[in-house]
């Protein structure tokens, strides 16, 4: 028998021979550590909230597009608001919201919350009257109308932006206006004058400084209802820039006159919204006479103008949380109300067991910075101007769209 066959050499403990790859590390005694690995992929599973399709942090966060129905409106139907100084009243009345009980304010804070609504202007941007109104080309024949019979009024907004964003122009009517008159220092016979200047020339958003006396201007401008203006452009005389005028109508009227061009609301006729465009030769010939033109105004229209603009800047800076700029109007809304805390049994009963029910209202930039206005007439103004849109959504009811 050979000598390697011996039973000494059967009998030895060999050890399994170390690979490349584990020369280093710790030997496991794992019956699986041999077996060979690998990494996990970067597909992540999906929860069973995803699965079915209610994860509620996805929509908030912005991760998924909302799914339109095809439907997109470009008004706001509201019962109340029919016409056009319907509309102008409910957009009065529902620019701030009611200060709630549980306001969080001391007596200081709800006095100066208060006297800021009260003394806002009762003006309404014309953005927001197109808002409610279904037609816009009708209700700018229907504006023109009302100035043409004296119970409007329209004031042109001079350095704070342009007809396409609608701080261009607002709307009054007569008889706030006459109450504004009537509550402020200016005099008896000064308002009577004033007042005669304006039924003369009705869709005039200025006047001629030589219309009214140096004493009557200058207390006037000193109330806020007169402004000087370098405007170089005026919509008031003439609208020969524009094409949009009836054949019929001006083949008939007399040369040289403003019957000849189809009228002074030939351009809101025929659904012209905004100012007519006039040709140089025409500007360049009233320069010298708008030159030291008064514009109309009212008294404290400056913060209504800053309020406007700030809640229409909220707005939009609450849509461009969501990744996409789009959000359903409930979440918007509930952004723009902010976690206050209420009055309903759920807020009531978290408070009895000392649990967090919300913040108060004096903390959220609602009430902090923007006095409590409304959120459905933020709402209505960026519409109106064309910052957002509304659309019908196939699960969420509708959904809000930036456009800028």
């Amino acid at each position: 028998m050979p000598l390697y066959l011996t039973a000494s050499h059967s009998s030895r403990v060999n050890k399994p021979a170390k690979r490349p790859a584990e020369t280093g590390r710790r030997h496991s005694s794992s019956p699986f550590a041999s077996l060979p690995r690998s990494k996990p992929t970067g597909q992540r599973t999906k929860s069973l909230a995803e699965a079915v399709g209610d994860d509620p942090d996805g929509r908030e966060d912005g991760e998924d597009r909302l799914t339109p129905s095809g439907r997109v409106l470009s008004t706001i139907t509201v019962d109340s608001a029919r016409d056009v100084l319907s509309a102008v009243q409910y957009a009065r009345a529902s620019m701030f919201a009611l200060l709630p009980e549980r306001a969080g304010m001391n007596s200081v804070r709800v006095a100066e919350v208060l006297n800021f609504q009260r003394n806002m202007p009762p003006i309404v941007s014309l953005a927001h009257v197109h808002a409610l109104m279904a037609a816009s080309s009708k209700t700018e024949r229907d504006i023109a109308a009302l100035q043409a019979t004296g119970k409007i009024r329209k004031i042109k907004i001079t350095g704070r932006g342009n007809d396409v964003s609608g701080l261009g122009e607002v709307v009054i009517s007569m008889e706030e206006l006459q109450a504004l008159l009537d509550r402020s220092d200016v005099g008896p016979s000064v308002r009577a004058d004033f007042c005669n200047v304006l039924r003369a020339q009705p869709r005039a958003t200025g006047i001629p400084p030589h219309a009214l006396p140096t004493s009557h201007v200058t207390a006037l401008t000193r109330n806020g209802f007169l402004v000087s203006s370098s405007l170089t452009g005026s919509r008031s005389v003439s609208l020969a820039g524009s094409s949009l005028v009836s054949m019929p109508k001006i083949s008939r009227a007399a040369s040289g006159s403003t019957d000849a061009i189809g009228g002074e609301s030939a351009f809101e006729n025929l659904g012209g919204v905004g100012a007519a465009r006039r040709s140089s030769s025409s500007i360049h010939q009233t320069q010298g006479l708008q030159a030291n033109e008064l514009v109309l105004s009212v008294p404290n229209i400056g913060p209504y103008l800053r309020l406007l603009a700030a809640g229409r800047a909220h707005l939009l800076e609450l849509l461009g949380k969501s990744k996409y700029r789009e959000a359903p109007l409930h979440l918007l809304r509930e952004r723009w109300d902010g976690a206050v805390d209420s009055d309903n049994r759920v807020s009531t009963a978290k408070r009895i067991r000392g649990e967090f029910s919300g913040v108060m209202p004096a903390k959220t930039k609602k009430w902090k910075d923007l006095y409590g206005l409304n959120f459905d007439w933020a709402l209505e103004e960026c519409l109106g101007a064309g910052l957002i849109e509304l659309f019908e959504t196939r699960s969420v009811g509708l959904g809000v769209r930036a456009l800028t």
